[in-house]
């Protein structure tokens, strides 16, 4: 019963608070302007650092310890453990279902795509996706790309009807891209 209302209490902590709160609150460092979609971090949220505008999509998981060193016992019979931090920097993505393995440190000016495996560390200034990720293009290139193909807030600006503004994006994007 107690866990239960253990479990309760976070989610309506999550919801009342906010999720950047509530991400301090269990440990996690973060810093400021950040969007974060999960509730869930792990059991060493205290392992994990994310800087100035970061945003966490649903679905994302941070690894802070490697759970097979069960496998392995000393001489005493004893489990071996492995923990490790995760570090992210500013300015940073990381897309929807991706999972961060221990030891990572994800860099500044950063986009992780969605459903990737961050096994290794990613140097600032990248795009990495896949699995295991690896880095495709520069985030000055990305940067570049999505000037050149999206529609900025600015475009839409004056537009309170969600869908009206989707479907304007849309119209604005393909005139853009047919050029």
């Amino acid at each position: 019963m107690k866990f239960l209302l253990s479990k309760v209490w976070d989610i309506f902590s999550f919801y009342l608070h906010g999720s950047v709160k509530y991400a301090r609150k269990k440990g996690v460092k973060v810093g400021e302007n950040c969007r974060i979609y999960i509730k869930n971090w792990g059991s060493e949220p205290f392992l994990i650092s994310i800087g100035d505008h970061v945003t966490v999509t649903s679905g994302v998981k941070f690894i802070t310890h490697d759970g097979s060193t069960c496998l392995i016992k000393d001489e005493h019979g004893k489990r071996y453990q492995r923990f490790l931090p995760i570090e992210v920097g500013s300015n940073v993505f990381i897309g929807v279902n991706t999972i961060i393995m221990p030891g990572v440190t994800i860099g500044s000016d950063v986009v992780i795509g969605a459903g990737s495996v961050v096994t290794k560390d990613i140097p600032n200034n990248s795009v990495a996706i896949g699995v295991p990720a690896k880095v495709v293009s520069s985030f000055t290139d990305y940067q570049e790309k999505i000037k050149a193909t999206c529609v900025s807030d600015t475009d839409l600006q004056g537009i309170q009807d969600y869908s009206e503004r989707v479907h304007s994006a849309i119209e604005l994007q393909r005139q853009k891209t047919s050029h």
